[in-house]
């Protein structure tokens, strides 16, 4: 059961890489404020928009919220990882892998999609 283990290993260090690399674009990523439009096709926020929406929340304001959440789970993921692989280490049965262990990992790619989803959504 060592290439099971090695697989896994493998594979969770894969998922930190990507996590990693998905880290390091939504720091570099930027996009331009998106200005709402009129059904006529003229900025609706100019100065004789009379429409009684509510404010657009400010788009930088939301990247750097963005910016934060990520950063935020990107370290939870780490500590996730670091937990799952001293978990890994202490685990002496080879043919079979602790059910907190499956667990543990299971909420490690959980939380890699979300920053996954979180990035793209930037």
């Amino acid at each position: 059961m060592q290439t099971g283990r090695r697989y896994f290993l493998s594979n969770l260090a894969m998922v930190l890489a990507g996590a990693q690399r998905l880290l390091a674009m939504g720091q570099r990523q930027g996009s331009p404020p998106h200005v709402p439009r009129n059904p006529d096709g003229t900025a609706a926020d100019g100065p004789f928009d009379d429409s009684t929406s509510p404010p657009q929340p400010d788009p930088k304001e939301q990247l750097k919220q963005s910016q934060k959440n990520l950063r935020r789970n990107a370290d939870r993921l780490v500590q996730l990882a670091k937990e799952l692989k001293e978990e890994a280490d202490k685990t002496e049965q080879t043919d079979v892998l602790s059910l907190s262990l499956v667990h543990k990992a299971e909420e490690v790619e959980k939380l890699a999609r979300q920053m996954r989803d979180l990035v793209r959504a930037a």
